[in-house]
């Protein structure tokens, strides 16, 4: 995967993380909160990730 394609997923999973955390601190959501960590380590991984060599 290119790096670009993986920097711009990592990206937009943060972003959903942080709506998700948005979203559901107010409302009380554990489901919400759950799902905002899940994408947050998304992020987190596909950002230090290392390349195989091909």
């Amino acid at each position: 995967m290119s790096r670009i394609k993986r920097t711009l997923i990592a990206f937009v999973c943060l972003f959903a993380a942080i709506a998700c955390y948005v979203f559901g601190i107010p409302v009380g959501g554990v489901v919400f909160l759950v799902l905002g960590v899940v994408l947050e380590g998304i992020f987190w991984f596909q950002l230090f990730r290392r390349r195989r060599d091909s």
